[in-house]
């Protein structure tokens, strides 16, 4: 049986990805007067058939990539990539594990 990659996939693994990292879900946030992007958030930038993963730098919605843009599977392969770095980089502080 083939696994297929949907957008659905990409989404939850962003998600993810901003839960371990201790960010909201919403890459925006509306006060009633304005909306305003949250820094610090990751993003699924979605265009000309193919995806990346992309991290909000500023208020007024401003993004820094992370991964260049590919199709869905690899995306996927690349956001799970860097969630298990994020995670060794995180043990990598951590004196309490042996080495």
């Amino acid at each position: 049986m083939t696994y297929r990659t949907t957008i659905k996939t990409l989404r939850t693994l962003v998600e993810t990805l901003n839960t371990v990292t201790g960010n909201p879900v919403e890459a925006y946030r509306n006060d009633g007067q304005r909306c305003a992007a949250i820094p610090g958030v990751y993003v699924l930038d979605c265009a000309y058939g193919g995806y990346r993963l992309s991290r909000i730098v500023s208020e007024t919605g401003g993004e820094r990539d992370i991964t260049p843009r590919y199709g869905a599977a690899v995306t996927a392969d690349l956001i799970r990539a860097y969630m298990q770095g994020l995670r060794d980089a995180g043990s990598a502080h951590d004196t309490t594990k042996a080495a």
